[in-house]
């Protein structure tokens, strides 16, 4: 009797499991940014995600950064960086294999979090 629950159940958990990846993947193309300040400068970070295909997504991230030295900001420096991640639905997050970033998503607040920063998306 217990088996035959277990078994009853299952396409119930499966069925739940893929709406919440669909969902997290619904979530995912769009613009996040972020902002930070410290002792050596301040940086503005956006990253902006499309969909690619089934499970592919391309990432552009663009960073902005003035250095501070000696009390003054410095000239602003740019920098642009693509990235090709691919979605784990059992993980439900983004993945880029070549460097080993991970893109993790929280839907409930609409963020982006890669490692401690947080990025909003708009």
């Amino acid at each position: 009797m217990k088996s035959l629950l277990i078994i009853m159940g299952l396409p119930l958990v499966l069925a739940a499991c893929h709406n919440q990846s669909k969902r997290v993947q619904d979530f995912i193309p769009g613009t996040y940014v972020n902002a930070a300040k410290g002792e050596y400068g301040v940086a503005n970070d956006t990253l902006v995600i499309t969909a690619g295909g089934e499970l592919h997504y391309h990432l552009v991230w663009r960073t902005g950064y003035r250095a501070l030295r000696d009390g003054k900001l410095l000239p602003r420096r740019l920098r642009v960086k693509n990235y090709e991640t691919v979605f784990d639905p059992a993980k439900l997050e983004l993945s880029e294999p070549q460097s080993g970033r991970v893109f993790r998503f929280d839907r409930a607040r609409g963020v982006l979090l890669i490692n401690q920063a947080v990025y909003r998306k708009l």
